[in-house]
């Protein structure tokens, strides 16, 4: 399935998709970023997830290396449309500072595919930067 262009498009696909199964995400999965970001996609930026004592835990690699690692909890994205969504929090020790503030907040498209909302956490407050997708890789 080919996710549409533009924000308002792409936030319309965001409100129609379906609260993940967050005990269901596990393997790697392509993330390509839809705005604002430039995509990493050809350079198989991706993100690997998995159980570890009851959690799901993950990280992001790019060329080879591992960074942002994160935990997917169950929440509400912090939108004035506020949906349920899987977040992916990445307020890790083993991170750096800046990483530390991320959010994704995804949402099930269907057929293994995502759409994601990226933030950025500024004085407490989450701040939308853009929209990615995560496909699982088989």
């Amino acid at each position: 399935m080919k996710l549409p262009k533009g924000s308002r498009n792409l936030g319309q696909v965001f409100a129609s998709a379906s609260f993940p199964d967050v005990s269901g995400l596990q393997g790697e999965y392509l993330v390509d970023m839809l705005t604002v970001w430039p995509s990493f996609k050809r350079f198989h930026h991706r993100k690997v997830i998995y159980r570890e004592n009851d959690m799901v835990k993950g990280h992001n690699v790019l060329f080879q290396r591992r960074w942002g690692h994160f935990f997917v909890e169950k929440g509400i994205c912090g939108d004035p449309d506020a949906k349920g969504a899987a977040i992916i929090n990445y307020d890790r020790p083993e991170n750096s500072l800046p990483v530390r503030r991320i959010r994704d907040c995804i949402r099930w498209v269907g057929h293994d595919l995502y759409i994601g909302r990226f933030y950025f956490m500024v004085r407490g407050r989450m701040q939308f930067l853009g929209y990615f997708s995560l496909e699982k890789i088989k």
